[in-house]
């Protein structure tokens, strides 16, 4: 699952959306999996390349460790772990909930040599007993996330499928904390949210630590960017 940007309603709230739900990626990285073993084509990158190796530059510069252990939240075909990876990057992990997902991230990385480095699983990032077996003991240094939060923050309730799940993401950040060590970082980018909302809803559970710049436009007299890629760490 890497997500797709949500439409707000007046209230600058988003509605629920099929980007929320796991049918539609599943049925996505199905189509996928097919056209990579057809063309060779690993499938579409998120936000685009620019914001992916924006996020990467971040990495680069302040984490020089190729040792880090680095876990890919909704990780779809891997890109980001792909590239970490070829950097000399070592202790990689990338997750999803699709199985689908799963399995073409684990093709490609096959197919380029790089599965030896990089470890693929399915997991749930809402149930706390699959967040704690995936951290496992030593828990990791840096956790990325391209547009998993979006889509979690579009997922359709149980109950009504017009209404968004508040509680899933509520539940995501403590599952960020939960994966983290007390040092570790966790680098986010959004195209739902800005730096500010991000930062207000993470609040009780993390800290702003720093920020990756982007192209910027004007509108009314406001600065603005279309995505927001922001560093947490854990509130002490």
């Amino acid at each position: 699952m890497q997500g797709g940007c949500g439409s707000e309603n007046e209230a600058g709230e988003f509605g629920a959306s099929r980007l929320g739900r796991k049918d539609h990626w599943n049925s996505v990285y199905d189509r996928e999996i097919s056209n990579f073993e057809e063309s060779g084509d690993i499938g579409e990158v998120w936000f685009g390349e620019d914001t992916a190796y924006k996020m990467l530059g971040w990495v680069y510069d302040n984490i020089e460790d190729t040792n880090t252990r680095i876990l890919d939240v909704g990780c779809g075909n891997g890109h980001l772990l792909l590239e970490l990876a070829s950097e000399g990057y070592t202790s990689l992990v990338g997750t999803d909930y699709s199985a689908q997902a799963v399995e073409l991230a684990k093709r490609i990385a096959k197919n380029k040599g790089l599965d030896s480095v990089i470890v693929y699983m399915v997991q749930d990032f809402l149930d706390p007993q699959d967040v704690a077996r995936v951290a496992g003991s030593d828990k990791f240094d840096l956790v990325l996330d391209k547009g998993t939060y979006d889509a979690i923050c579009l997922k359709p309730s149980d109950s009504d499928a017009a209404a968004v799940d508040r509680s899933a993401a509520n539940a995501y950040p403590v599952s960020v904390v939960n994966s983290l060590k007390d040092s570790g970082v966790f680098l986010i980018t959004s195209c739902n949210w800005t730096e500010e909302e991000l930062t207000a809803r993470f609040a009780d559970h993390l800290e702003c630590v720093g920020r990756v710049q982007h192209k910027s436009f004007k509108f009314g007299g406001t600065v603005g960017q279309t995505v927001a890629t922001v560093a947490f760490k854990k509130k002490q």
